[in-house]
Order: structure tokens, then C-alpha cells, then sequence
């Protein structure tokens, strides 16, 4: 069968609801760090906004979609409470799964919001990324899986932009790579997916995915991110990808490291997803707030997901 033509039900066009990317995060449940912070606290503390935790900690350390901003517009109250921290001498960091943008136009971006940022206040999974390619040069020709508008070419390597119709000249392309690089699923469909996962089928190769999130907050809908098309490449071919952001391990290691001084248990982790954020920032030895107005919680029975999954951050709010 031409590979172009198979077609996923799972995810053509489709539109994620909250309650599907809960239940699909639990399903690589297993693929996720299993480490949680052993005093986590029996019961979850409910609060208005991040308001009267602020002299509880000494550093905050901010997820963006979801609690900052969703798409491009930032959330009310979010640019007043990230300066009213600052103000009061806390460190502040935004830890970002964003991997399209490169660190300059994100940080232009927040900025361009109202949010006070310095360079080192931002850590996004694309950095972690180039950092990574800068420290091991990677042999060969890279597909590199983004559109244009991504900027494929400021990455440290030899690359072919994998981008485009989903026909046997980029299944050519494909077939000619020696590794993948996914940065986003912008222009990405199953019939992209089909060709990927027949290409690696026939020959595997590393896949490094910059984003592990599986869906992220645009306005008032989720996207299917990198993460998403990841773990279907693990379930249909066995290869397991690299990944860089949250809730894995280099994330938040960097983010600690940036907070020098600063014991883990007196920073805040916040956070609209449960297995990313929360998970993580509880695997990184930090307290961990979980934000519900938006993001890929809104509209369920949270404290049922927090049942369910087992992950239980120390406070719930609606927003910061």
C-alpha cells in the first residue's frame, strides 16, 4: 500500500478535547518519569490565585500555555502577578515545552506581552535542544520536521526540511536522512505520520522531538503537539525518541541550576498539566501548583484526574 494514502482515524483532523489528552497521557503513562516527590501532601490545598503563597517560596518557576498566555494572548492578571513577584525579590523563571520559536522571538514575545524578562529567565525546550546539538555534533544529513516560518536552519546541524505535501519526493527526502528532528506538527497530518513511520520502518533511525507535549492551549482550543506524534512513532515502530522539555529530566535540572541557591523545596513549579508540570516539578524535588481556568484541564472533574493519575500537586487555583 502506498504509504501516502493510509490514513489514521485516530488523528485526522482531529480536534483534541481535554478529557482525550488526559486520557492519552495516561496511556504513556508509563513512558514518563516515575519519580514523585515522597512528601508530596495528603491533601491538595485550594487557593484564589498564587497571591498568598508568594511568601511561602523564594522562587516560581512559570509554565507559559495555559498560565501565562494561551496562544497569543496573555491571561488576564498573569503580567501584574509575574511583576508583583519580581518586585517582591523572587526569582522568577518560564519554563516552555515551545520548540517553533527560537529563544530570541520567544523572549520578544513574552515581552511584547508586558512580562520584565531577561535572557536567563527563559528556558524552552528549543534550547535545550541547541544546546544539545552544540555539545554532540550529530553525523549526517537531519530531517528537521517544522515549517520554514520554524527556522530550521539556526540549528547545529546538516539539514533537509521535511515539510511540505505528503508525496514520494518527501518520502525521498525522508528515506535520505539519518535522524529526525521534530519541532512542530504545524502542516503535519496522519498521511505525513503514515510516511514517517514507513520510512523508519524500513530502516530505524534516532528521532529527537524538542516538544514533548501532546496537546498545548491555542485560544480556546488544543493543538496536537510533538508529543503526540512521538509515542505514536514508538507504538508503531519501537524506535524511543530523545526528548527535551518538560517533564523530563534536563528541563528542570537547568531551570535548578539557573536558581542557584535556591533549595527545590522553596520553588514553585506552576502548571496547567498534570503529567508534564506538575509531574516533573514534583520529580525535580519542587512544590507544584496546578492552574485549571485553562489549558488541557479546563472543563473536567479535576480533582478526579488527580484520583485517577495519582499526581497531586500541593496547591490548586484557577489561575495565577
Amino acid at each position: 500500500m502506498n504509504s501516502q494514502n493510509v490514513v489514521n482515524p485516530v488523528h485526522q483532523l482531529m480536534l483534541p478535547t481535554p478529557r482525550w489528552a488526559f486520557s492519552e497521557y495516561e496511556r504513556i503513562r508509563h513512558r514518563l518519569p516515575a519519580s514523585i516527590r515522597p512528601d508530596r501532601p495528603a491533601e491538595v490545598t485550594a487557593q484564589p490565585n498564587l497571591g498568598l503563597l508568594a511568601d511561602q517560596f523564594d522562587a516560581f518557576v512559570f509554565d507559559a500555555y495555559g498560565v501565562l498566555n494561551t496562544g497569543d494572548r496573555p491571561l488576564t492578571n498573569a503580567v501584574m502577578r509575574f511583576a508583583e513577584l519580581q518586585r517582591a525579590g523572587k526569582r522568577c523563571l518560564i519554563l516552555s515545552n515551545a520548540a517553533t520559536a527560537s529563544s530570541d522571538r520567544l523572549l520578544s514575545k513574552y515581552r511584547s506581552f508586558g512580562f520584565a524578562l531577561d535572557e536567563d529567565q527563559l528556558i524552552s525546550s528549543r534550547w535545550l535542544l541547541e544546546r544539545a546539538l552544540h555539545a554532540g555534533h550529530r553525523q549526517g544529513l537531519w530531517g528537521v520536521i517544522a515549517p520554514l516560518e520554524a527556522n530550521p536552519q539556526t540549528l547545529p546541524l546538516n539539514y533537509v526540511s521535511i515539510h511540505g505535501e505528503p508525496n514520494d519526493n518527501l518520502r525521498d527526502r525522508m528515506d535520505r536522512c539519518d535522524g529526525f528532528i521534530f519541532l512542530s506538527t504545524h502542516g503535519w497530518t496522519s498521511n505525513h505520520q503514515a510516511q514517517l513511520e514507513a520510512s523508519l520502518g524500513s530502516y530505524p533511525r534516532p528521532v529527537e522531538v524538542a516538544n514533548p507535549d501532546l496537546v498545548a492551549p491555542r485560544d480556546d482550543t488544543l493543538t496536537l503537539e510533538p508529543g503526540f506524534y512521538a509515542h505514536r512513532l514508538i507504538d508503531h515502530t519501537g524506535i524511543t525518541p530523545v526528548f527535551y522539555g518538560k517533564p523530563y529530566g534536563p528541563a528542570f535540572q537547568e531551570a535548578l541550576a539557573r536558581l542557584e541557591g535556591i533549595e527545590p523545596s522553596r520553588t514553585l513549579m506552576i502548571g496547567d498539566t498534570l503529567h508534564t508540570d506538575i509531574l516533573g516539578g514534583q520529580s525535580a524535588g519542587m512544590r507544584t501548583m496546578l492552574v485549571t481556568e485553562h489549558g488541557s484541564l479546563k472543563g473536567l472533574d479535576v480533582r478526579a484526574c488527580m484520583e485517577r493519575s495519582g499526581i497531586q500537586p500541593d496547591f490548586v487555583a484557577p489561575a495565577i
